[in-house]
């Protein structure tokens, strides 16, 4: 991230607030790893929308691997572009 113009970087929350707007959801953390012992996997800068449905999740940032049928994948990235 710290290789990113900080033009580029003014436009990503808000970006990112959209998001979250766009799947309807009010808790949420956004998370952006940053580096590889901080468990950055990809090695491009790219954010996290995680979703909070209840009290439990409370501010753990981790997330158990839920593989989504691309069909499901596809009607949600409709629904984020039709809402930006």
């Amino acid at each position: 991230m710290d290789q990113v113009p900080d033009e580029y970087l003014a436009e990503i929350l808000p970006l990112a607030k959209k998001i979250a707007k766009a799947l309807g959801v009010v808790d949420y953390n956004i998370l952006q790893n940053n580096g590889k012992i901080a468990h950055q996997h990809v090695f491009h800068v790219h954010f996290h929308v995680i979703p909070k449905p209840n009290e439990a999740e409370g501010l753990g940032v981790g997330w158990p691997r839920v593989e989504q049928p691309k069909e499901v994948l596809a009607k949600t990235l409709e629904r984020i572009l039709s809402k930006l």
